[in-house]
């Protein structure tokens, strides 16, 4: 009776590993009923990624787990860094930029599609208005974009622009960066760019004195 005991046991628990392995696999895992349809991989993997967020569509840019939608033309046209990456074929599935911020990459993405439309040269229309509204549209777009951020941010953007060779981009802050330093002193500007002054004070007063213009000492 013991034996058949044991034998009977040792038969539920293998009843109980089919019962499984019918199912997912795994414990715990529902078991799939007769005639139910089991899902396919594809299907699994487009509810693992709605449940994770949108999908990455072609062309995007992500960073920080974040992805954003641009104008792959104007990604390519505005930078010499994504130009390369999308030829490459680097840009199948999204382009990860994880050396730079979400936040930033944002900036960065709002420009590319904001221009995304070139301006048309002097050689395709004869008619100036034609011309200078979108330019003029653009110019004031770009104002606010760079007038918006904070310091911090805007320097930022400016490495961002630099390191993906955005020329537009990157004169855009270097000329909002020479206006902020309008009318500082040099010490205010040392603190501007958090800039550690090492010279001893006789090396200081040596440089006054040969670039004293510089200094506001002239």
């Amino acid at each position: 009776m013991a034996v058949g005991k044991r034998e009977t046991g040792a038969a539920e628990v293998a009843k109980g590993e089919l019962a499984m392995a019918a199912g997912k696999g795994e414990k715990g895992s529902t078991v799939v009923e007769k005639g139910e349809k089991c899902p396919t991989v594809a299907e699994k993997g487009k509810g693992v990624a709605e449940e994770a967020g949108k999908e990455v569509a072609d062309g995007d840019i992500r960073s920080d787990g974040k992805a954003f939608e641009v104008s792959k033309e104007a990604a390519a046209r505005l930078s010499k860094v994504l130009a390369k990456m999308i030829a490459d074929g680097c840009s199948d599935g999204g382009i990860k930029l994880e050396k730079i911020g979400s936040e930033t990459l944002e900036k960065v993405v709002d420009y590319c599609n904001k221009h995304a439309n070139p301006v048309p040269s002097a050689a395709s229309s004869s008619s100036s208005s034609f011309l200078s509204a979108p330019s003029k549209e653009l110019e004031d777009w770009d104002r606010k974009l760079v007038d918006c951020l904070s310091q911090d941010a805007l320097f930022n953007l400016t490495e961002a622009s630099d390191s993906l060779i955005m020329d537009g981009l990157l004169d855009l802050t270097c000329r909002k960066i020479a206006d902020l330093m309008k009318g500082k002193t040099i010490d205010e500007m040392h603190k501007m760019f958090n800039i550690k002054n090492d010279f001893t004070k006789e090396q200081e007063q040596e440089i006054r004195r040969e670039h004293a213009w510089a200094f506001g000492d002239a």
